[in-house]
């Protein structure tokens, strides 16, 4: 037996949702912020506040300019309200999986038109470990996925009452602020879905033609303060997502194949699940939307060079919503009931566990000493020597300059190093142990200010 109370779908809703804030939100207070797109998205969204400018951004000193503002623009609110920190870089992301969860329930709902098959859907979006991998990471999948959802749910809503196609356009905006190209995703798998199922009025068209005015608006102010440098910055940004690291021609044309492998390897125990209930949707008609919404950002995602899985996220959603369907076609609906009744109580007190005693990543141990050293030996404005054996490592100059909030030459090839050194163009330096025994070792008037992991912070005298 179990308490009736258990059984109310409104008070599973809460616990489910609850559940969903303690196990996203509440780890994120701890841990440090990864390289590559979390610190520097940080940093820039840091120099958004210090500078008080938030159309023209910058990174490094340097104009912004591959990705619109929208994530950066959430930070930077946070920051101008309550200081910088880790938890508040990383708490975008964590609330829009929180929002994602709910807006989850929502849509099931009006798809699937039984609010028991709803709370599935909530609870398989909560319990997918790679939605909640990327929800503590201060990087725009999450609320690009959040973004999506609303819009779906929007443009739902809007079939009954049309005032809700604002809301097509406000989150179709801002999903297009937040991920630029790769936003367009959204208007194009909603202008599908108008001519899958023939919505009657054109007028549902009108706010997916809107949203694109925003983001126009700020690449035309780019345009017109950069011209020619713009088009070469977007134009190798463009081609490197596009091209990303596929070596061959015939590469081009396996992507689907391998988002399968990838999914295969990852989107346990749901993927079974999730399979037969695309089979089962694409059959039903009122279910077109989600087949659509998958099918578009799949397409999406194999097309690019870049193949990585969590630009797939998006789609999660709906993949939720087909497994939940799914699950509602082979299990009857009493066993269902009385599984579930406990699913909800078990997930809250599963979440408050990893709440109170959450997985701790750190990822900037080797790097944070260097950045503070380098801090303290240097001007605000002074700009920092790096070079690691001619590597890029955005991992580490993101995280320099977000827990060092200084600027940054950074050198990649050993010729550029050696002329700038014999300028030199920075009196503070941070390289790899290998470059400092060969260049700084047996060098007058140079001081070693720290060392952490295989860099050293050198000062020249």
């Amino acid at each position: 037996m179990y308490p009736w109370k258990l059984r109310s779908y409104r008070v599973q809703f809460w616990l489910l949702t609850v559940a969903a804030v303690l196990l996203l939100i509440a780890p994120v207070r701890l841990g440090d912020l990864a390289g590559y797109d979390d610190a520097v998205y940080a940093h820039i969204a840091r120099a958004i506040v210090n500078s008080g400018n938030w159309i023209d951004i910058q990174s490094n000193g340097y104009p912004a300019l591959e990705h619109p503002p929208g994530f950066v623009w959430m930070q930077a609110v946070l920051f101008s309200l309550f200081g910088f920190s880790d938890f508040l870089a990383k708490l975008p992301s964590a609330a829009a999986g929180v929002g994602t969860v709910v807006l989850v329930f929502w849509l099931a709902r009006r798809q699937l038109r039984d609010e028991q098959s709803a709370l599935i859907a909530m609870f398989v979006m909560l319990a997918t470990p790679y939605f909640i991998k990327y929800t503590s990471h201060g990087m725009t999948d999450v609320p690009f996925t959040f973004l999506f959802t609303a819009a779906v749910c929007a443009w739902v809503a809007a079939e009954t009452k049309p005032v809700w196609l604002l809301g097509v356009f406000a989150a179709t905006a801002y999903a297009l602020l937040t991920r630029g190209v790769v936003g367009v995703v959204v208007p194009v798998a909603l202008g599908v879905d108008w001519f899958v199922r023939r919505r009657q009025s054109a007028l549902a068209l009108l706010p997916l033609v809107l949203s694109f005015v925003p983001v126009l608006a700020w690449y035309s102010h780019l345009i017109g303060l950069y011209g020619d440098f713009f088009w070469t910055v977007q134009t190798n940004f463009l081609n490197d997502k596009v091209n990303g690291d596929v070596a061959g021609s015939y590469r081009r044309f396996t992507g689907v194949f391998e988002y399968a492998w990838m999914m295969l390897q990852s989107y346990w125990p749901w993927l079974p699940l999730f399979g037969y209930g695309l089979w089962l949707a694409i059959r039903e008609k009122r279910l077109k939307l989600l087949v659509i919404w998958s099918a578009v950002m799949y397409a999406a995602c194999s097309v690019g060079g870049s193949r990585v899985l969590r630009y797939l996220l998006p789609a999660y959603p709906a993949f939720s919503i087909l497994t939940a369907f799914a699950i509602a076609r082979l299990v009857k609906t009493e066993v269902r009931e009385k599984v579930f009744a406990w699913v909800a109580p078990v997930a809250l007190v599963a979440a408050v566990g990893v709440a109170l005693f959450p997985p701790v990543s750190m990822h900037a141990e080797e790097v944070r000493p260097i950045a503070e050293a380098a801090t303290k030996v240097t001007a605000a404005t002074e700009r920092i020597g790096f070079y690691d054996q001619g590597q890029s490592r955005f991992d580490e100059t993101g995280q320099i300059q977000w827990y060092g909030d200084r600027t940054m030459w950074i050198l990649t090839s050993a010729d550029g190093f050696k002329v700038a050194l014999a300028e030199p163009i920075a009196k503070v330096w941070i390289v790899d142990q290998v470059t400092f025994d060969q260049y700084f070792a047996a060098r007058t008037g140079m001081q070693v200010v720290a060392r952490s992991g295989h860099l050293v912070l050198v000062k020249i005298t």
